[in-house]
């Protein structure tokens, strides 16, 4: 530890950069290298005395905690990259202009490691902030990397309308080491029955934190929960079904069965977008209200349905191609490629690798497709209703997509 610590402090490397790059590092040659005698080795001392069954829980579960470290290890070189801004409680973190901010700030909200804080840790961090703006202390008496911690802390834990802390498994922050399991499960699993349990479990997790993270200052009838719910589950259930009797009717049964890694893709992309459209349908006849740059609501608190369609139809784009990440990518690159040529011919860690891909897959592609487009999103004058028109001056007017 000693000498480890020595080499840091002359290097000037962060631990956090030896860590993703010794995990990357480890990964790479794996797969550039299919006979790797400490693979054996690992296989034959720590799985050997294993069965079958304990050996795939093993390796899946030791590939989701070092895919989740790498996620936030990742997260914490983003912040360690770029210094913090002058602190504010409604400013952002990273430049919301571009892609490559969006992404920053989505990916650090993401951040796994932000699940080990406990309860009191997190209520510690809101009470920092309830101080620094009841103006009880200042940058001086603590620190602007504090404030910003702080405020990430609590606003990946706590509802922002009921203040309550949400549970681990729903919040954004645990996304992916809760749901990325079942979206492995979903890519390499080939019988129907488990398909179908699979799906299940995805659109009840989906569903479970989109009501922990919903806008609780104007509540949303049950009703209208549980018929989003339903068409979720339904439509996930029906097109799975669907597509693998079409796929076993139609195919040869060995092309079938290689297909079938990839029915989740499409069952979950089109139900989440359909999920997504009924969760927000009372916007769409109501409309979004409308800000100026500073955030300050124009026109009168008039609603606008032209911008909640955009604000919508987005939301349902990126749900829809968050699937690619979740389902498509870790299915081919599980199917063919050298990472498919290496669990032919270690067949022990197949699930490993395949839970690895799936995992590292999930994590960063979860912030890009959330990036697509800015949380606030712009709008021209002249595309809102006349009656909006009248009432503002702006020629560029802002709204808040939502998630």
């Amino acid at each position: 530890k000693i000498v480890f610590d020595s080499m840091i402090s002359k290097l000037k490397i962060g631990k956090e950069r030896i860590a993703i790059l010794a995990i990357s590092a480890i990964f790479t040659v794996g797969i550039l290298f299919n006979q790797w005698d400490w693979m054996k080795i690992f296989e034959e001392v720590f799985l050997a005395s294993s069965t079958e069954y304990q050996r795939e829980v093993i390796g899946a579960a030791f590939a989701l905690v070092t895919s989740s470290v790498a996620v936030a290890v990742c997260a914490k070189i983003l912040e360690s990259r770029f210094p913090p801004p002058p602190f504010s409680l409604s400013g952002v973190r990273f430049d919301q202009s571009t892609f490559s901010g969006r992404y920053a700030q989505q990916l650090c909200n993401s951040d796994p490691a932000t699940l080990l804080a406990t309860d009191a840790s997190v209520l510690h961090a809101a009470q920092i902030l309830e101080r620094y703006e009841s103006g009880r202390s200042d940058e001086g008496e603590i620190s602007t990397k504090v404030l910003w911690g702080a405020r990430k802390l609590k606003e990946s834990s706590v509802h922002p309308d009921t203040k309550e802390i949400i549970p681990r498994p729903f919040r954004m922050a645990g996304f992916v080491p809760f749901n990325g399991p079942v979206c492995v499960a979903l890519t390499v699993a080939t019988d129907l029955r488990w398909l179908l349990f699979w799906s299940w479990m995805n659109q009840s997790q989906n569903a479970a934190v989109n009501y922990y993270n919903r806008n609780a200052s104007s509540k949303m009838p049950t009703q209208t929960l549980l018929k989003s719910y339903i068409a979720a589950v339904g439509t996930a259930l029906c097109l799975t079904f669907g597509i693998v009797q079409v796929l076993h009717v139609y195919l040869p049964p060995e092309t079938a069965q290689w297909l079938v890694k990839f029915v989740a893709f499409p069952a979950s992309s089109i139900a989440a977008t359909i999920n997504c459209y009924m969760m927000r349908s009372t916007e769409l006849s109501t409309g979004i209200q409308v800000m100026d740059k500073n955030g300050c609501v124009l026109a009168k608190g008039m609603r606008s349905k032209v911008v909640a369609r955009k604000a919508v139809y987005a939301t349902m784009l990126s749900r829809a191609i968050l699937s690619i990440p979740c389902f498509f990518i870790p299915a081919v690159l599980t199917t063919v490629g050298p990472i498919a040529f290496f669990c032919q011919q270690h067949g022990a860690l197949a699930l490993t690798i395949s839970t690895f891909v799936g995992m590292l897959s999930f994590g960063f592609g979860l912030p890009a497709t959330v990036a697509i487009n800015p949380q606030i999103s712009s709008v021209k004058r002249s595309e809102l209703e006349y009656e909006i028109q009248d009432l503002i001056h702006d020629e560029i007017v802002y709204y808040n997509k939502g998630l």
